[in-house]
């Protein structure tokens, strides 16, 4: 059940992040939500089961899933870093990306080693007291510790620097989720040495304390990186449906005072509301320059406007302003 709730808490964060993209020019911490979502879905049994069974029934699909992890680990932390702090992204980039390389390669090593001849749900609990096994998920965590202890302690540093509340907030239980995770890692190597040591009790221990501080690493993670998309989502929708409500006063007063000027004389309206096929931000742009043109062209073109008018015009810049910063 627990995994099933990891699976689809990560699938969620996927589409938290898809409502972004237009906003991103960078991918990448997508694109590391989708291989850690693959990876940690292949944890739940029945996917587990199916897919080991394509790859010949001896726990193969076990590397890829952890590789993947490794992976999604690695890109998504160096896109949180490069939004929080690019110059501590630029330092960490090299040194990030040579130690996951030699990990898979230790990985892959190790993974080779143990014998795991029957598919297993349970791999470290039925392997895990060989020493290739425990070396295989020691070498893995020994590097996700390090890289989310990097990464939460800088998004716990930088979080005020954030542009808006959203990301603060996103980056503060980021970090949160962080310290959660290097928890969780101490106890996925506290098991690895209690299995290997034959330390039963320790053993569970550690597996009772990685079940609850694993899920709240997962939650926490998710629920911070999904925060900004969502909420810039909402926002922006509120902010086209009020330039969408705001578009017959604003199409109006542009005919007002715009009628005079020679280049518009035809008294056409290409912005009315029904012709309107651009983007509504494009559309309330041009009209607010257009207007402002005619303004300066003819002084007395203000005359006829109400002052309602000018309220409408002076709120509608400033939330034209105040999105286009927050983009």
């Amino acid at each position: 059940m627990m995994q099933l709730i990891v699976a689809l808490a990560l699938w969620g964060l996927v589409g938290a992040l898809s409502l972004g993209t237009r906003r991103r020019t960078d991918q990448s911490i997508l694109y590391a939500a989708v291989m850690i979502a693959v990876s940690l879905t292949l944890n739940i049994d029945a996917v587990y089961f199916a897919a080991d069974g394509l790859l010949g029934g001896r726990n193969y699909a076990d590397l890829p899933a952890n590789l993947l992890l490794l992976l999604g680990v690695y890109f998504l932390s160096r896109a949180i870093l490069r939004a929080s702090s690019p110059s501590r992204a630029n330092a960490a980039a090299r040194p990030f990306r040579i130690g996951a390389v030699i990990t898979a390669s230790l990985m892959v090593t190790t993974f080779v080693l143990i014998d795991a001849p029957t598919t297993s749900g349970t791999f470290m609990q039925d392997f895990g007291n060989q020493p290739a096994a425990a070396a295989y998920s020691l070498i893995q965590f020994t590097y996700l510790g390090i890289v989310v202890a990097l990464t939460g302690t800088i998004c716990l540093r930088f979080a005020g620097r954030m542009s808006t509340p959203a990301r603060r907030l996103g980056f503060r239980v980021v970090g949160a989720g962080c310290g959660a995770a290097v928890l969780t890692v101490l106890s996925v190597v506290g098991m690895d040495l209690a299995h290997v040591f034959g330390s039963l009790s320790l053993l569970s221990l550690f597996a009772s304390a990685y079940d609850v501080l694993n899920l709240a690493a997962i939650l926490l993670l998710c629920f911070g990186l999904s925060l900004p998309p969502i909420l810039g989502w909402v926002s922006t929708k509120l902010h086209r449906r009020k330039l969408q409500a705001a578009l017959p006063d604003l199409t109006r007063i542009w005919a007002d005072v715009s009628a005079q000027r020679i280049e518009l004389g035809d008294g056409s309206h290409p912005y009315a509301p029904g012709l309107v096929s651009r983007d509504v931000d494009t559309v309330v742009h041009r009209m607010l320059v257009e207007i402002r043109d005619a303004l300066l062209f003819n002084p007395t073109a203000r005359d006829r406007l109400r002052d309602k008018d000018l309220t409408l015009l002076a709120a509608t810049e400033t939330r034209i302003g105040a999105q286009r910063t927050s983009a």
